[in-house]
């Protein structure tokens, strides 16, 4: 082995080892960040608090008045408006709090929870609209009350449970990114180094490398989501047999099926509970769902040993008229593994089982095959898709 070969077999080994190394630290501070965030109970004193960036709690008067003024009873009325803030990566529930009063005063009217007065501490219990706190989000509450003399607050027991997954820490994604991109390029290099074997051997073994990563990330991607399980195979599948009854050379065969196997890897960034979400998406659920294109084009920009596979991301929603996304491209200017991986992508959403569905009959695909040939999908695609479920090549190929 020459000197140049060992200098990449080096590369490859110190590059596996950067990999091990950036998910070993990243899932430290995912762990670190879910102890911080798992803590039960806190005693604040406002003071501090006010003065803090990360404050859980403010409470204080917005708005104050006389009663009885220049009488012996005089007393003054105050609205104190109050805010609990999740600073955390993590739901906030089932959440009260303990309000130390520094002096006596009655209650006049509250809002947004129960609140309990015994001596000089108030026990609030939020109501139902207001026991759960997003990540990152906040609720108010605050009541009137009747005292000698203007309340200052101090000391505020918050007692709550916070539900926290490790997907959703950016740190997580970052690990598995940064290790697959990582990976990645380590193949890249093992393929330069084994070029000292035949030319047929080094690419049956290149092709095998390729595929297994592949799958792995394509499994991890179909696990997010238990009613897509096995898609992207079946996708990659599909779009194979779709090219080579195109006519299409082997060679580009196999790069479709590799492109369909990381078509969908953007939606690794998609959070679980969007996801799996079987009732109607709100509007910015729906982008964040279209925002995978996106996502997998940027996971996909370091790998260049498949042409196009990037295209498969980004591209495989676009329609033929021009009115898909994220580009809007139109008709011929949709790369092609995308338009074939469109027909695949579609023909197994419709075959399938999903949270918000079940799979439709075979004469329902095949009208909306026909249907929509021209406008959703590439008009000469269609009739190879559609002689493979009449002549059930699909059966076979499962």
């Amino acid at each position: 082995m020459n000197g140049k070969k060992r200098k990449s077999l080096r590369l490859g080994i110190i590059l596996l080892a950067a990999a091990l190394v950036v998910s070993v630290v990243s899932f430290m501070i995912l762990r670190y960040q879910i102890l911080h965030d798992s803590e039960k109970t806190f005693t604040i004193t406002l003071k501090e608090n006010k003065a803090s960036a990360g404050k859980k709690v403010t409470l204080e008067p917005t708005n104050q008045w006389m009663n009885d003024e220049g009488s012996s009873g005089e007393t003054v009325g105050a609205q104190y408006d109050g805010t609990v803030y999740n600073n955390t990566n993590g739901t906030f529930v089932d959440w009260k709090m303990v309000i130390t009063m520094p002096a006596e005063g009655d209650i006049d009217s509250s809002w947004n929870g129960t609140y309990v007065k015994e001596g000089n501490r108030i026990t609030l219990v939020p109501d139902e609209n207001c026991r759960t706190i997003e990540a990152h989000g906040s609720r108010t509450f605050g009541f009137v009350m009747i005292s000698k003399e203007l309340l200052d607050f101090e000391e505020i027991e918050l007692e709550g449970r916070y539900e926290s997954h490790f997907t959703q820490y950016p740190v997580f994604w970052l690990g598995v990114i940064s290790a697959f991109v990582f990976v990645v390029a380590t193949i890249s290099y093992i393929v330069v180094w084994s070029q000292i074997r035949k030319y047929e051997q080094r690419r049956l073994n290149d092709a095998a490398i390729i595929s297994q990563t592949m799958n792995t990330f394509a499994g991890l991607i179909d696990a997010k989501d238990p009613y897509t399980k096995g898609h992207s195979t079946r996708v990659a599948i599909y779009a194979a047999e779709l090219a080579r009854r195109m006519g299409l050379p082997e060679s580009e065969v196999e790069n479709i099926s590799y492109i369909g196997l990381m078509h969908d890897c953007g939606k690794i960034g998609i959070p679980d509970k969007v996801l799996t979400k079987p009732e109607k998406l709100s509007s910015d659920e729906r982008k964040m769902i279209e925002a995978h294109t996106l996502t997998g084009d940027r996971i996909l920009e370091q790998f260049t040993a498949i042409p196009g596979i990037r295209d498969g991301a980004r591209s495989h929603h676009e329609r033929f008229d021009g009115t898909g996304y994220p580009d809007g491209l139109k008709g011929e200017e949709i790369p092609l593994c995308a338009r074939i991986i469109c027909v695949a992508d579609s023909y197994d959403a419709m075959n399938s089982d999903r949270c918000y569905r079940k799979h439709l009959a075979t004469e329902d695909i095949i009208f909306e095959l026909k249907e929509n040939a021209g406008t959703q999908f590439d008009p000469e695609i269609v009739p190879h898709m559609l002689a493979m479920i009449e002549d059930k090549t699909i059966g076979n190929l499962e």
